[in-house]
């Protein structure tokens, strides 16, 4: 064996040799243990599934020498956040039946359901098949759920986009059969033909994940230069619509590794709408072939630019991709938008943006709160339900004469209008944490309300109480509600400590700085308040928070 291959990451031996995913997933599935092989929880993620164990119990598990309490997450890819009633009613039903009675979205706008069975995996991946809906692909070392503003998606004035996050969706899936013969047929095929993978593909995949976004021309709600490859809708003075593309942005770290970091996108090219899909795949090839695969921590694109250098780095797309690229247009983005509240739609139709607290769909009681209102909109009205990229939901679709119903249903089961919510809490995000995630070294979605409620309390005391505050929580560095690029931004570092960072921008254009380590969550709001004095006294009209620490505060 070559030294070369002896120095890869056991994860690409075991894509190599899974048979394009199939592995022994099948078997594995099928004995009386609780938990899968160590090959197969690799492979489960190209599958849109985790195992995890409740880490809740774990400690006084380990401590009586009982098994763990082994649970899987599985994760919905849902293209653009789309989805019918229809859909919507069999997620919700997933949820009481096969999961733990909750719908968790995500700043990727997909669907997971935590608290799953390996008994049920199969049973749920069918429920999905049959609605249309599946988790291959949500993640694993390929191209994740392209995520897309809500606006494009529901809005008829934005036909040229709308369709495209599906249309990437179906065009860069992995060709395998793999997902269907495991998870939905539970059979393996007789045959398999030879051809059964994409050529930006092969064998083995790509070194990591790959996430795709596509922003609105006048609001950046999706981090758009947050993500691997993202496109802008754009005007060219020649050739027309299409899209700047820019590329190598991620967000991820690693405390262990001190060569990793947070990187935002940088422009590459203007494509039309029948040359892009050739530009993915020559951005793809480049990252398949140049990614590191020796070190998972090292393995985004972003390295892969910044190691290289921007401009030998467009050099190899552009060798691949054939044809010299032409300049990207100058981009400007705008605020992002929080998509809360009532608008019309060009057709007429309206839509209400309703915040769900950190992403969790569920009752306050049983049959009361956002859950179950959700369930008797999707119950008797033909309605989109699109999530959005910061963990909430649009519901869509509403006719004129059904708008005060919508309000009445909402307001019956104390779900809170866009007006009577805080100003902190309409941007705040949060990942699930503990006690479902093995990354999490502290909690974020469990403790996000009490930060909430201090920062909020801190604004209202100094006046500020309606001045816009973005505040992104996660539990450990690798970054999933994007608080690398927010104003404040809450990163776990310990259990019981936290880094915060400060200064990204409310446009998604600049990376937060780090202002204190090791913070325990209850100083957080006291750190804070002498600079939001000094907002308040110092900062000019209608200046944001992160534009102001960046222009005054910043060391």
């Amino acid at each position: 064996m070559s030294d070369e291959a002896v120095s890869l990451v056991a994860e690409e031996s075991i894509k190599r040799s899974s048979d394009f995913l199939r592995g022994e997933l099948l078997e594995d599935l099928g004995t009386d243990a609780p938990n899968m092989s160590g090959p197969s929880e690799h492979l489960l993620k190209f599958h849109g599934i985790y195992a995890q164990d409740n880490r809740d119990v774990r400690r006084d598990r380990t401590l009586a020498k009982e098994p763990l309490e082994y649970i899987f997450m599985i994760r919905v890819a849902i293209p653009g956040g789309r989805l019918s009633s229809a859909q919507w009613l069999a997620l919700d039903g997933i949820s009481e039946e096969l999961a733990d009675g909750t719908i968790r979205l995500t700043t990727r706008q997909a669907v997971q359901f935590h608290g799953v069975l390996k008994f049920s995996l199969q049973t749920l991946s069918s429920r999905l098949h049959e609605h249309a809906m599946t988790s291959f692909a949500a993640c694993g070392d390929v191209v994740r759920n392209t995520v897309m503003c809500s606006s494009l998606v529901s809005d008829d004035a934005h036909t040229h986009v709308t369709q495209l996050a599906d249309h990437i969706a179906t065009t860069f899936k992995p060709a395998t059969q793999a997902h269907w013969e495991v998870f939905v047929n539970g059979e393996r095929a007789a045959t398999i033909g030879p051809d059964v993978e994409h050529e930006f593909y092969g064998d083995t995949y790509l070194p990591r994940k790959f996430k795709i976004a596509i922003a609105h021309p006048d609001e950046n709600c999706v981090d758009v230069l947050a993500q691997d490859l993202g496109l802008i809708p754009s005007t060219h003075p020649e050739l027309g619509l299409g899209y700047n593309v820019v590329i190598g942005g991620g967000l991820g770290r690693s405390y262990a590794q001190p060569d990793t970091f947070a990187r935002l996108a940088t422009a590459l090219t203007f494509v039309t709408l029948e040359e892009l899909d050739d530009v993915i795949r020559a951005v793809l090839t480049t990252y398949r072939d140049l990614g590191d695969r020796t070190n998972r921590r090292r393995a985004r694109m972003k390295y892969v630019a910044a190691d290289l250098g921007v401009d030998a780095f467009y050099a190899e797309i552009e060798q691949r991709y054939g044809q010299t690229l032409r300049p990207a247009l100058p981009v400007e983005l705008g605020d992002a938008h929080d998509h809360l509240g009532w608008r019309t739609l060009s057709d007429g139709r309206g839509e209400v943006g309703i915040l769900v607290g950190a992403g969790r769909v569920r009752d306050t009681t049983p049959g009361l709160g956002l859950r179950s209102a959700l369930r008797e909109l999707a119950t008797a009205r033909n309605l989109a339900f699109l999530i959005t990229p910061q963990q909430d939901i649009v519901v869509s679709g509403v006719e004129p004469a059904d708008r005060a119903w919508v309000d009445d249903v909402l307001s019956r089961h104390s779900v809170p209008g866009a007006h009577e919510l805080a100003s902190v809490e309409r941007s705040a995000l949060a990942c699930p944490a503990l006690p479902t995630c093995g990354q999490a070294l502290a909690e974020a979605e469990r403790r996000l309300p009490s930060l909430v409620d201090g920062l909020q309390g801190a604004l209202n005391e100094r006046g500020l109480g309606k001045r816009r505050l973005q505040l992104r929580m996660t539990g450990c560095p690798n970054g999933c509600a994007r608080p690398a690029v927010a104003e404040v931004g809450v990163v776990g570092r310990t259990k019981n400590s936290y880094d915060l960072y400060l200064g990204g921008g409310p446009r998604g254009d600049r990376l937060a700085l780090l202002h204190q380590e090791k913070l325990k969550l209850e100083e957080i709001p006291p750190v804070l308040e002498p600079l939001l004095d000094r907002w308040r006294d110092e900062g000019r009209e209608n200046e944001a928070f992160g534009d102001f620490y960046v222009r005054v505060l910043a060391p």
